[in-house]
This record gives C-alpha cells, sequence and structure tokens, in this order.
C-alpha cells in the first residue's frame, strides 16, 4: 500500500467515572485526580484531532526563505515521446522498494534506451520523522552532479537513517555520501549542516501540493495518475499505454522555422 498524507485521529467520546459504592476520602480523592488525567488526555486528542493538517510539516518549512524554481531531477534524453514523474519520499517503504527493486531495471530497459524520461520529485511526508533531512541530502549531492548516485545510497541505505534508526539523521547521511566516488565530503557535509537546500525542498513540497498528490510513491505516466509500488512489468504496461496515446494523439509540433534553421537542442541536467 502506498503511504497516505495521514489523516487526523477521530474524537473519542469522554468517559465517565461513576462511584458504585461510597468512597472514603482519599480514594475519592484519588478518583477525581484519576478523572482529571482522562479529561485532560482527552481533550489533547480533541486539539490533536481539530488542529490544521499538515501542521507538522508547516513547522519544517521555513517561510522566511525567498522562493526559488525547481521542477524535480531529470534522466534521460530530451527526445523521449513519454515522460514518468514519481513524486517519492525517501522514508516512504514502498518508495524504498520501487527505488531497489523496479527502478534499476526502468533506467537500464526504458530511460537509457530513450523510451522515456524520467523525473523524480521528493515529497517529504509529515508522519516521517527525517525524510526531510534526506532530501535535503539528496539536493545538496545534485549540487555537485551527484543526486541520482545520492538518491540510490539514500534509498539502500534507509534503515539506517529513517525515524526508527536514529535520531541524527544528518550524521548517517553524510556517512552515506561519502561513500559515493567523485564527491567532496566537505561540501557535501557543509551544505547538509547549514540546510542550504531547503527552498529547493521546499519548491519540490508545493509542486507536490499543488497536484494534490495524496500517497507515495505516485507516478504520472503523461496524464495518467497510478499510486503505490510498481513492479517491472506493471510499469511497462503503464508505459505503453501511454505511449499507445500519444501515438494515437500526437502532439503538435510548435517548433519555429527559427528553432528547426538554427538545430538547438538543449541537455537534460542532472538537476532541474
Amino acid at each position: 500500500m502506498p503511504n497516505k498524507r495521514p489523516e487526523p485521529p477521530r474524537k473519542r467520546k469522554g468517559g465517565v467515572v461513576k462511584a458504585t459504592k461510597k468512597t472514603a476520602p482519599s480514594t475519592r480523592a484519588f478518583y477525581i485526580v484519576a478523572a482529571t488525567i482522562v479529561v485532560l488526555g482527552i481533550a489533547a486528542l480533541s486539539w490533536a484531532s481539530t488542529r490544521p493538517k499538515g501542521a507538522d510539516v508547516a513547522s519544517r518549512i521555513d517561510t522566511t526563505l525567498p522562493p526559488v524554481q525547481s521542477s524535480g531531477y531529470v534522466l534521460g534524453s530530451p527526445s523521449a515521446k513519454l515522460e514518468v514523474t514519481e513524486f517519492g519520499d525517501y522514508e516512504c517503504p514502498q518508495c524504498g522498494r520501487f527505488a531497489t527493486l523496479t527502478e534499476p531495471d526502468v533506467r537500464s530497459r526504458l530511460v537509457n534506451t530513450g523510451i522515456i524520461r524520467y523525473r523524480f520529485i521528493d515529497y517529504p511526508l509529515p508522519m516521517h520523522a527525517n525524510t526531510w533531512n534526506a532530501s535535503r541530502a539528496a539536493a545538496c549531492a545534485d549540487e555537485q552532479g551527484k543526486f541520482w548516485e545520492m538518491h540510490d545510497a539514500i534509498f539502500q541505505n534507509q534503515d539506517r537513517w529513517n525515524g526508527e534508526a536514529t535520531s541524527n539523521p544528518d550524521k548517517v547521511l553524510k556517512a552515506v555520501g561519502a561513500q559515493i566516488p567523485g564527491i567532496n565530503k566537505d561540501s557535501l557535509d557543509n551544505c547538509i549542516d547549514t540546510k542550504q537546500t531547503q527552498a529547493k525542498v521546499q519548491a519540490h513540497y508545493q509542486l507536490a501540493m499543488a497536484r494534490k498528490v495524496q500517497a507515495t510513491p505516485t507516478f504520472y505516466f503523461g496524464d495518467k495518475q497510478v499510486e503505490g509500488f510498481l513492479s517491472y512489468d506493471d510499469f511497462k504496461a503503464m508505459t505503453d499505454t501511454a505511449l499507445a496515446a500519444i501515438a494515437a494523439n500526437p502532439p503538435r509540433d510548435t517548433t519555429s522555422k527559427a528553432d528547426t534553421k538554427a538545430g538547438v537542442s538543449l541537455p537534460v541536467k542532472k538537476g532541474e
């Protein structure tokens, strides 16, 4: 099952403590204290159920940062007829399954062969304690042109840095990144420590919110949205369906004569 955005807990009906027989003053005082604790607990649950959705996320968003433009990370040929977009959470178990089990085949059979172009947009869900750290670390690696290497390493080591494994994810993520060939460890560490890429992650989060993404992973095969883990066969079937739709309704060529004459082709960068 995909990771859903968390729904607030339902209110519980207040309990009533009834005395079945006359009690001594000290016993009565005990019950009064116990009842007070129960009432306070119910009040806390009521507050949790009525506070706005996304309150946990809001606390992680730095509103003092100027917005930046970023549309995720792209892998593949700009001439591919189909772009597949994944909204994923680094701490999401099903995203980890897809990244380690399915994605290697997707890259070798579909991306590297020019059949599709692949875009990853990180969507840190509020239920995951360390996912923002991972998103920032991946964006830091992208500053050195090592996004996809860090993306893979983060998912492969999900059990080392996630919220159940550590309260100091940055330390683990730095160690994970240091193993990537050619990466400048000092620059990576400084970027992680200073949260240099926070605004970029916030931009990706806002993209997911704008598209009303409700779960991770969520894939878009053109305009077709699919939630949850996909095996390679499932992914290939969705790709074939999307390509058939494109073939049946080819997009209009909007390239100007000047552009055609110039023959300009802009390469897709690893991180956009």
